[in-house]
């Protein structure tokens, strides 16, 4: 099968070298939508920055989706892609293949939260505190904490088992009647987890139902020094009721995700005393490139096999 990308020259070497593909060729940066309609399978990459609002108004190519077979996303969400690109006759997303560099990440941040990494880390001129002043505040734990879980995908449920293993007590609010797949998370309603959670890790997609999700009321009903970790995408927080809920000094962030990416110099949540703000990087490790050019080796396989694709968008 003959592969078109996104990506950086060199990666056509990589796909070359894939089971199933006879060639493989990318599209220049600048023409990054202008997808052929020849080509057997599509490799893309969704809308970063200032390329978003590109990606979301790119013309549908001519005789669009033409001979495509399988449009391929190199990322986990479908947001910031053309919509004409999911008329193809399958697509997949790359679910799964970042679950656990992006569960170590918010398990990192709660508990850089809990052992106060940041005030703790002695400086060049520090003196050793007073082992009185480090008995008057001790550490904290994630012991016996609540872990709440906004959505139960690969990342959340990933979440789930890091933190059962840290002995919290895990709930989960979903977009589904379904019960838990895993015994040590169970299901309840969203506001009874917002209500109950010590951290609250949000990993759900956006989409209209979901834009603002923890919107003014459910952050009121947080409890005080709730810890609230996004690794989903920004438009899940109403940020100007975060933000005052940060002035407050009732919560605390700890965010890879922002509305927009990157937030505008000045933005009053970079350096706010409460918050933790990161780019976008949670899903970054060194296994990322091989673990993404397997889950298309591998749909491409069972394209022409006949089989369900892994992470297929119906």
């Amino acid at each position: 099968m003959r592969v078109v990308h996104q990506f950086a020259p060199p990666m056509s070497g990589l796909l070359a070298g894939l089971p199933g593909v006879t060639a493989a060729d990318h599209v220049p940066a600048d023409q990054r939508w202008a997808l052929p309609v020849d080509a057997d399978v599509l490799f893309v990459l969704h809308g970063e920055g200032e390329d978003r609002a590109a990606a979301a108004d790119a013309p549908r190519p001519a005789g669009w989706p033409g001979q495509v077979k399988l449009v391929q996303l190199a990322s986990a969400g479908a947001d910031d892609y053309p919509p004409w690109i999911f008329e193809a006759p399958r697509v997949a997303s790359a679910s799964g293949t970042t679950a656990i560099p992006i569960a170590e990440y918010a398990l990192s941040v709660m508990l850089a939260h809990v052992k106060r990494l940041a005030t703790i880390t002695l400086q060049v001129g520090d003196e050793w505190p007073a082992r009185e002043a480090l008995m008057g505040r001790p550490l904290g734990t994630l012991n016996g904490r609540t872990l709440g879980l906004v959505g139960l995908g690969n990342i959340a449920r990933q979440v789930g088992r890091y933190a059962h293993a840290f002995n919290m007590k895990i709930v989960a609010a979903r977009g589904s009647d379904a019960p838990s797949p895993d015994p040590w998370i169970s299901v309840a309603p969203l506001d009874e987890v917002v209500a109950r959670a010590d951290h609250l890790v949000l990993a759900a997609p956006i989409t209209p139902a979901t834009q603002h999700l923890l919107n003014a009321d459910r952050l009121a009903r947080m409890k005080a020094d709730a810890h609230i970790v996004n690794v989903g995408r920004g438009g899940l927080i109403d940020q100007d009721a975060l933000l005052a809920e940060l002035d407050k000094g009732r919560l605390w962030a700890s965010l890879d995700v922002t509305d927009p990416e990157p937030l505008p110099d000045g933005h009053p949540l970079i350096g706010h005393p409460r918050a933790r703000i990161t780019p976008h990087i949670s899903w970054s490790n060194p296994d990322i490139n091989r673990a993404i050019l397997e889950r298309l080796a591998e749909n491409i396989r069972r394209l022409g096999a006949g089989e369900p694709l892994l992470g297929e968008i119906a």
